[in-house]
């Protein structure tokens, strides 16, 4: 029965330690408290593995954007393999957002902004090789400032809100220029 109802609290705490509900280092102690340390070394492998995850994710995040460029500029694909692989990039984005936004990561702005400019890369190719008029292109750069705001409004990441507001404007000045 003692051993069943430490694994109960032993789990709870965990769960507030994983949901932020306490600070880490109550957490940690009330482990090692329940545990006689004996779990603490289960954590930190855990925590190691996670952190290799993260860095492998945000390295592959930051990679996709120059390959957007080398997939548009420097290879022989047509228009349609092009856009297949540069939509992949950004689901494959996406997927790490939604994953960072699970884990409420602090780093979320990283694969935001930088989806939201191989976004704007195959938008801007799409029009440029679709419609190629001068209106389309400031529509499509419009829209995708557009989006940057919005999602810079709803997931409080400034930097990409201020740099949506800011070539909002400069666009504007632009074109009344």
């Amino acid at each position: 029965m003692k051993h069943e109802r430490t694994k109960t609290i032993v789990d709870e705490i965990r769960y507030w330690k994983q949901n932020h509900l306490l600070p880490d280092e109550y957490c940690n102690f009330l482990l090692a408290l329940y545990t006689q340390g004996e779990s603490q070394e289960n954590d930190e492998s855990a925590n190691g593995f996670q952190s290799l995850a993260f860095y492998m994710f945000m390295g592959l995040n930051a990679f996709l954007l120059p390959l957007s460029f080398l997939v548009i500029y420097f290879t022989e694909m047509g228009i349609i393999m092009q856009t297949v692989v540069l939509s992949s990039f950004v689901i494959g984005v996406w997927i790490h957002i939604r994953w960072l936004q699970y884990k409420k990561s602090e780093w979320l702005f990283v694969p935001l902004i930088n989806g939201a400019l191989i976004l704007l890369l195959l938008t801007v190719h799409l029009d440029q090789n679709m419609i190629g008029s001068g209106l389309s292109f400031y529509i499509t750069l419009t829209f995708n400032l557009v989006l940057w705001i919005f999602f810079g409004w709803l997931w409080k990441v400034k930097t990409l809100f201020y740099t949506g507001v800011i070539g909002f404007i400069f666009l504007i000045i632009y074109i009344v220029s």
